[in-house]
């Protein structure tokens, strides 16, 4: 300790002598400063992620968060993230490893044309599918099949008639009565149809059914699909829910893929409120009670 105190005192000297320089420049020489480059590095790097934030709100949100958008989400940032012309080095290699990342989310086949059908299905992104019919094609099959296992709608024509005045149903049976034809003479039946006959008019109801089931349906997707897009404000599952006398089949398939989130982040906020409501000082409340206090909490709010 005696050895260091002169070479100690020889040092300070020589700084304050001016030979190293003032004491204060002494000390911020050695430290790292921020230079112009810097600073224009953070504001791309803030300008290139504030997309991403927005995103990551949207799919976070309390309201209408559906996985109908994450196609038009992850399309948006694709060409967000594209590297353009005049993009320096560091935005370019920011941009790649993002995208990098991102493009690895939601490949799996089976999730892709979940969210194909979702998107479709959402009037405010049907237009965003870039005219794939792959997605068409699928909600008008499930529409079919959902409607045949359901029975709706035995006669596409029995459907139509129901909805219009008695009147006019009455006065077109008679039009048609006049403009028919007299009835001729029918054709003895062969004794291998008299023996089949039930199983051939069963066959022949089912394809009338199919046949007018499916000119329903393609009815209610061009209706659909003609009609604009709504605004981003609106609320899928409420414009569904207004429109359902409109898209009767269409309606109940669009509820039961809207119905899933974007992702697990609202679930995850009930699980919170849960835990604030059943706490130490309520460990006694019954279950349906917890229920319903949750359910005002989060939808009265």
């Amino acid at each position: 300790m005696g050895g260091q105190g002169p070479n100690r005192c020889r040092v300070d000297e020589e700084v304050l002598d001016g030979e190293g320089g003032s004491p204060r420049e002494a000390r911020t020489s050695t430290l790292a400063r921020l230079t112009e480059e810097d600073f224009r590095r953070a504001e791309d790097f803030i300008s290139l992620m504030k997309v991403l934030y927005t995103s990551t709100l949207c799919v976070s949100s309390e309201k209408s968060p559906t996985c109908g958008q994450i196609l038009p989400i992850l399309h948006k940032l694709q060409a967000h993230l594209t590297v353009k012309e005049g993009d320096t080095v560091f935005v370019s290699n920011l941009k790649k490893q993002v995208w990098a990342n991102l493009s690895k989310r939601y490949q799996n086949d089976e999730i892709r044309h979940f969210l194909q059908v979702a998107t479709a299905l959402d009037p405010r992104f049907k237009h965003k599918l870039n005219d794939d019919d792959t997605a068409w094609d699928q909600i008008q099959r499930r529409l079919i099949e959902q409607s045949t296992e359901e029975g709706v709608g035995a006669d596409g024509d029995t459907m139509q008639s129901e909805k219009r005045p008695e009147k006019e149903a009455e006065e077109e049976n008679e039009e048609e009565k006049e403009s028919q034809p007299p009835p001729c003479k029918l054709s003895r039946k062969t004794p291998l149809e008299e023996l089949f006959a039930e199983e051939e008019a069963q066959n022949i109801v089912s394809q009338q059914s199919t046949m007018s089931i499916k000119k329903h349906v393609e009815k209610e997707l061009q209706i659909y699909k003609e009609i604009p897009p709504t605004i981003m404000s609106e609320d899928p599952a409420a414009w569904w829910w207004n429109q359902r006398k409109t898209y009767p089949l269409l309606s109940d398939l669009a509820f039961s893929y809207l119905c899933v989130q974007a992702s697990s982040t609202p679930s995850e906020r009930v699980f919170f409120t849960a835990g604030d409501t059943i706490c130490p000082e309520r460990s006694r409340i019954l279950p349906e009670k917890a229920d319903m206090i949750i359910f005002l909490n989060k939808n009265c709010f």
